[in-house]
């Protein structure tokens, strides 16, 4: 399974995208369209504000060649976080 966003731990490793139009709602459509694989015990953080995101489930999930999380979703809908070039192309044409 290859990741479907690039690893960010902080806001200094958050990489953006500027979507074209219709391009960020049709990611995230993509992305929430699938049943989560793996719940995790706790919650996420915010990379930006540093906020605990209390009351969104930390879930897994893949479409069986890429993987990302809540959190991603979260970051993408948030902040424009950029996925890899192949899951954009991929959920652009799902």
């Amino acid at each position: 399974m290859t990741d479907a966003f690039t690893d960010y731990e902080s806001k200094d490793d958050l990489v953006t995208r500027d979507y074209k139009s219709g391009e960020k709602e049709a990611l995230l459509s993509y992305m929430r369209s699938f049943r989560y694989d793996a719940v995790a015990a706790g919650f996420f953080d915010d990379v930006v504000t540093g906020e605990m995101k209390i009351g969104i489930d930390y879930l897994a999930f893949d479409d069986g060649i890429f993987s990302w999380t809540s959190r991603d979703t979260y970051h993408v809908e948030h902040y424009d976080l950029a996925p890899r070039d192949e899951f954009l192309a991929a959920a652009l044409a799902a």
